[in-house]
């Protein structure tokens, strides 16, 4: 397990003054006497410097044997968790997108990407890693007017899938199979109101960044130059309403007020066979926005000759058959 997150808090503590052994019971109380906003303020500072320009990532939960027993995807896969709650899971549709530079040109860069956090990954699931997402798959992406590259969009997307999509998938899965409950629901966001800002940031490649449902899911306004135009509107009303329905009846389709329609449940296969597999090997999830509107799609290991539209457009991304691999590595990943 990365030691990461304890350098990084023994850091903090020296800053505000605990100047004792980090793993001593003195410096512990030392932390407990400091005013939370002092403290807060360190750590954002740190968390800032380490990884701007958000912080993102310099801390995170850490098992310890004691109160968290054992890393969570091990303890998913005992059932160990409170069952009986119906889970609304998402990803945005560029989640990965700031983790990597634009200029970056080669398979090095593209795993330095993520491996300051992902330290444990092994050679073979480091080519194994590359190799699910050849370079050819994104240089369509590339537009002469956005200064990115292929290698930039293949970053993009491993950050995606290793940080958002594939850990959704395999929690959702496995609290289904386990008995948690089989009223999962799933949405991939694939629209912004960040768009004009982003522009103005210089930062286009971003796309449908990660945190672009937010604004929709509260049913905000987006200040400072965002895309506040009735169809973004429209679009606010339906996912807030789908998302309160769900909180307050466990379906996002049904409510008084608007609400999308036809959002199937993420694992309708319930059988025997079915759960058994350490892997699903389909899914339903629900669109929100983009180029082939909002509406129900399959994910599958592949496309038949009946997919719509939408499900093409999702086959390109191959979540079902990179998740996969990603969540056979979890205890290299360390979570």
């Amino acid at each position: 397990m990365s030691n990461l997150v304890a350098d990084n808090t023994a850091t903090v503590a020296r800053s505000i003054g605990c100047t004792q052994d980090p793993d001593s019971q003195a410096t512990l109380d030392c932390l407990r006497q400091t005013p939370l906003e002092n403290l807060m303020d360190a750590s954002v500072k740190l968390a800032r410097q380490l990884r701007p320009p958000f912080g993102e990532l310099a801390f995170y939960p850490s098992y310890d044997n004691d109160y968290l027993v054992d890393r969570p995807s091990v303890l998913l896969r005992k059932g160990a968790f409170v069952k009986g709650i119906s889970i609304m899971g998402s990803w945005v549709a560029n989640d990965g997108a700031w983790y990597a530079q634009p200029s970056i040109s080669d398979d090095a860069s593209v795993l330095a990407s993520f491996q300051t956090f992902v330290l444990g990954l092994s050679q073979p699931s480091l080519e194994r890693l590359l190799s699910l997402y050849p370079l050819a798959d994104f240089t369509q992406l590339v537009d002469e007017k956005v200064k990115a590259t292929a290698d930039y969009y293949r970053a993009a997307q491993i950050n995606r899938d290793i940080w958002f999509t594939c850990p959704v998938i395999d929690f959702t899965w496995q609290y289904t199979r386990f008995g948690g409950d089989s009223n999962i629901r799933l949405y991939d966001m694939n629209q912004t109101k960040f768009g004009p800002i982003l522009q103005y940031m210089g930062v286009p490649q971003w796309r449908v960044s990660h945190l672009s449902d937010i604004p929709y899911l509260m049913n905000e306004d987006v200040a400072a130059g965002g895309d506040n135009s009735p169809g973004q509107q429209d679009l606010s009303v339906l996912l807030s309403g789908s998302v309160a329905a769900f909180a307050y009846s466990g379906d996002p389709t049904i409510s008084r007020g608007r609400t999308f329609k036809d959002w199937p449940v993420a694992y309708s296969d319930q059988s025997t066979q079915a759960l058994s597999k350490e892997y699903p090997a389909e899914l339903s999830l629900y669109v929100v926005g983009g180029p082939q509107g909002n509406g129900p799609a399959n994910m599958s290991s592949g496309t038949g000759s009946g997919a719509s539209e939408r499900e093409i457009a999702l086959a390109w991304e191959k979540v079902m058959e990179r998740c996969s691999f990603i969540n056979s590595i979890l205890e290299e990943i360390g979570v």
